[in-house]
């Protein structure tokens, strides 16, 4: 991880182990002194993804359940696991719904 990686992890293992004490990414960008890339602070969100893809960290998100937290147990990576699902599963019925909107409309 890089310098900017660790300091979320320092501060998310300080301050959000577990679901009740997560954290938004604005909290994080904050605390952790990181640019933010946009509105929606992508810049911290990027390096979240890549801690989990890439480091083996174990850190968990919800759709509309703003934060991040250190997954403490499985009842914590359930539900974190389905929001990604159910993410994934409706990018996966947009495309669908595109390439038929495509065929309709040019078959």
């Amino acid at each position: 991880m890089n310098e900017e990686q660790l300091s979320i992890w320092t501060y998310l293992d300080q301050n959000a182990r577990g679901f009740s004490q997560r954290k938004s990414s604005t909290e994080i960008k904050d605390a952790c002194n990181l640019e933010a890339g946009d509105s929606t602070n992508v810049y911290v969100r990027n390096l979240i993804t890549d801690m989990i893809l890439n480091h083996r960290c174990c850190i968990g998100s919800q759709m509309w359940k703003h934060g991040y937290w250190i997954v403490q147990n499985e009842e914590e990576l359930t539900p974190a696991c389905e929001s990604l699902e159910n993410r994934a599963a409706s990018i996966l019925e947009r495309t669908n719904v595109l390439r038929q909107n495509w065929e309709h409309s040019n078959g």
